[in-house]
């Protein structure tokens, strides 16, 4: 019997900015998926990590993420070594 053939993975760095930056204590953050993955399938990977928030204010489901210079929906596949970043909602005035 043949051995099944372990699904092919990347490591994809996510940047994080402003308050994601300060919840993951770091600039970017690495997770592991699928070569096939999408944006959804890279932020379900980090919601195991403090970049996710915290408490009754996660933060992950308020970010919009860009992959490269665009800002994408989360069905948008992610190729490897795609530049992606978290961008959380911002306030000012």
């Amino acid at each position: 019997m043949a051995a099944e053939a372990e699904p092919a993975t990347m490591t994809v760095a996510v940047r994080c900015l402003g308050p994601a930056e300060r919840a993951a204590g770091a600039r970017s953050v690495e997770v592991t998926v699928s070569v096939t993955a999408t944006v959804a399938d890279v932020v379900s990977a980090l919601e195991s990590h403090p970049v996710s928030g915290a408490g009754d204010a996660p933060l992950l489901p308020q970010c919009a993420v860009a992959v490269g210079d665009e800002i994408v929906d989360r069905t948008a596949r992610v190729a490897p070594a795609a530049d992606v970043a978290l961008l959380p909602p911002v306030a000012g005035g």
